[in-house]
């Protein structure tokens, strides 16, 4: 059995993907983390693995708002 586990990489409060790991070559793929959480979630996904990339290069928390948004936006486990 495969499980597909879904991610989130968060960078300004936007999903983003880097560009071998660049924080400045960074593609938005979406501005609502968690309509993008509810995509997953209704695609039949149950986990979900969230990143804070600016709290991850900075060293402190930066994307609470998002995050906060992704767990109530549905029941998938992060």
């Amino acid at each position: 059995m495969t499980i597909v586990l879904p991610a989130i990489d968060l960078k300004g409060g936007q999903c983003v993907r880097l560009a071998q790991g660049d924080m400045t070559r960074a593609t938005v793929y979406s501005d609502d983390p968690a309509a993008q959480a509810r995509a997953f979630a209704v695609a039949g996904c149950e986990w979900l693995h969230v990143v804070d990339l600016d709290g991850a290069f900075s060293g402190a928390a930066a994307n609470e708002a998002a995050v906060r948004a992704i767990l109530g936006a549905s029941a998938l486990k992060v």
